[in-house]
């Protein structure tokens, strides 16, 4: 969602329980049964749209037809249209009770964001005492459109009921705190904006659970970016610095470089002579979480190793690769903090992926590992290096860019995440290093 500076905050995206689309899809004659509409109720025929996509999908795996993005959107048009034609037939009969939600929810599957609007606030009106999911979805579609339209009363309103009742989707709370701080913002009303960013930030980190590292990472970094814009725009400086280095505290426990570097990069927006690295010796650790095995295919010049097996030591996990010319550059700087502390308990791992090719030459397995072991003797490399098959530790370590580099405590724990191969980088990361070699490793407890 987001800027810096004085750019304007942008919509939040769609969510996955509710669509809300703004402009209405042409409607077709598509019918999902030969049973005449007229004899089914509301809630017949919003089921037969709301699971017209599912089971076309159920059909066509069954078919063992292969899936394309052509045929989604084909299905996913065929929906929009079957449930514009169900909304027409609906309103115009005598409506009553649960009707008018039902009629909202064709009208918000077939695109048509203005009749949904006012179909839920119909149904919100005429049923005050409405409860459940039904009251939770009629109360979000009118938030978000109520906040689309200027009319922020009422949709202040019916945040207000949703947030005070169940069920709620925290993927649906992101969203509405969304519009409603983007809202309030384009209308310059950031002391309005600012409960709800607030608001934002706090779903963000339930809403991000379960999310793909990267999805994960957008989440969290878009609602934290939304807060400290506010908090600029109010004159909140230390607590826009304040919340972005939240986020970069919480990089540290997932573990994730990307969520690192956007935090940093969102810092310096915020104030470009800030000092990234003060103080980092006096970090302590902030969690308990420890960060994803590694996992590879091969190893060169170390025996195979859990990250588990090596608590009580201070391991730097380099994510790199051959093709990189700053990670080159690190190689070199690796090696001599290697050399210069490997007596008093730190590890270096190089991780990098087989890629089957090297300077232009296609590879197999064995070739590429020949073309390691030379490449880690032409650099003077003698730490040891692990080969992954795949992706699967970039992902773990959500690491964007390369170098990205790791540094795990005594006791296990992600300390310090350095991203890049400047100078500063460097003093940074071997600060940390001679920290984490001074601290004590963890006392164990005894097993019988």
């Amino acid at each position: 969602m987001v800027c810096c500076g004085g750019c304007v905050l942008s919509a939040p995206p769609q969510t996955a329980a509710i669509v809300y689309a703004s402009t209405p899809a042409e409607l077709s004659v598509v019918s999902a049964t030969s049973d005449p509409i007229d004899k089914k109720s509301a809630a017949q025929l919003f089921e037969e749209a709301n699971t017209y996509t599912r089971k076309k999908f159920d059909e066509f795996e069954k078919a063992k037809m292969p899936f394309n993005e052509h045929l989604k959107q084909m299905v996913e048009r065929e929906q929009r249209d079957l449930a514009g034609r169900y909304a027409i037939a609906l309103a115009a009969r005598k409506l009553k009770g649960d009707d008018f939600y039902y009629l909202g929810m064709l009208y918000n599957i077939a695109g048509q964001s203005k009749d949904a609007f006012e179909a839920m606030r119909r149904f919100l009106n005429e049923n005050p005492e409405a409860a459940g999911e039904p009251a939770q979805n009629a109360r979000a579609i009118v938030v978000i459109n109520a906040a689309q339209k200027g009319e922020l009363a009422e949709a202040e309103q019916r945040l207000k009921q949703y947030a005070a009742a169940q069920p709620q989707i925290a993927d649906d709370r992101y969203s509405l705190e969304n519009w409603m701080t983007v809202s309030y913002f384009n209308a310059k009303d950031y002391e309005h904006a600012l409960p709800h960013a607030q608001q934002l930030w706090v779903v963000a980190k339930s809403a991000a659970k379960g999310k793909r590292s990267f999805a994960r990472d957008a989440t969290l970094s878009d609602a934290a970016i939304s807060l400290s814009e506010v908090d600029l725009k109010l004159k909140k400086k230390n607590d826009a610095i304040a919340v972005v280095q939240e986020l970069k505290n919480l990089a540290l426990t997932l573990p994730s470089g990307n969520l690192y570097k956007l935090a940093l990069r969102r810092l310096i927006q915020i104030d470009e002579t800030i000092d990234l690295f003060k103080d980092i010796d006096q970090l302590t650790a902030s969690s308990t979480a420890m960060p994803p095995e590694i996992t590879a295919g091969e190893w060169i010049d170390r025996t195979p190793v859990k990250l588990a097996d090596l608590r009580g030591q201070v391991v730097l996990l380099d994510f790199w690769a051959t093709w990189c010319g700053p990670c080159r550059a690190t190689l070199p700087r690796f090696e001599k903090f290697y050399q210069q502390y490997k007596g008093s308990g730190l590890v270096v791992i190089g991780l990098t992926n087989f890629e089957g090719q090297a300077e232009g030459k296609q590879l197999t397995r064995a070739q590429e590992l020949d073309y390691l072991r030379g490449f880690k003797k032409k650099f003077g490399v003698t730490y040891g290096f692990a080969i992954g098959n795949e992706d699967q530790n970039d992902l773990n370590y959500a690491v964007s860019s390369i170098p990205t580099t790791f540094l795990l405590d005594r006791s296990g724990k992600v300390r310090f995440i350095s991203i890049g191969s400047s100078d500063f980088e460097a003093a940074a990361l071997q600060k940390m290093i001679k920290k984490l070699i001074s601290e004590p490793a963890p006392v164990t407890s005894a097993t019988n």
